[in-house]
């Protein structure tokens, strides 16, 4: 015996599910805090170079304002660009930790690791997980086989040799 489910109409959409609400609003803190972290340290990196400086206040400001986006309308589309703009920030922050910033005064001076940066880009990281959960399970699928491909890369360059 089979049991014929009804199709939906061509055209229409079926809602996703939305992401748990206690998700959204870790994501949102996490967010917040990080955003406070980065402006709080914006004055100390304008004396040493603007655009150092200017760094802070854009990362801050962009996550600051994702708090409010992300508990407004948790879209996947905006736990993508978060994702991004996240592991580029975590990113940066251990270039400059192993080699140093790549530009400006200090460019190849690798910086000293701190209680707060430390405990701020881990709060980033778990922030890149959780919005990973807000994702489709296709999409979800598709960017956390993206991220285990780019690490698997970066350790191999950096056991070959062709990374410091």
């Amino acid at each position: 015996m089979q049991i014929a489910l009804p199709r939906p109409a061509a055209g229409s959409r079926i809602a996703a599910a939305a992401p748990p609400r206690t998700t959204v609003g870790v994501a949102a803190a996490l967010s917040l805090g990080a955003a406070w972290v980065h402006l709080a340290y914006v004055a100390p990196h304008l004396r040493q170079w603007w655009a150092y400086g200017a760094f802070f206040l854009a990362t801050g400001i962009g996550q600051a304002l994702f708090a409010p986006l992300i508990l407004r309308w948790p879209r996947p589309w905006l736990a993508i660009v978060a994702i991004a703009g996240n592991i580029a920030i975590v990113a940066m922050y251990v270039v400059s930790r192993i080699n140093g910033a790549p530009l400006g005064p200090h460019a190849n001076v690798p910086e000293r690791v701190g209680a707060i940066d430390l405990g701020t880009a881990a709060a980033e990281v778990v922030l890149i997980g959780l919005l990973v959960t807000i994702l489709r399970p296709g999409a979800r699928r598709a960017v956390a086989n993206v991220l285990t491909a780019a690490g698997a890369i970066i350790w191999a360059l950096r056991l070959t040799g062709h990374l410091p």
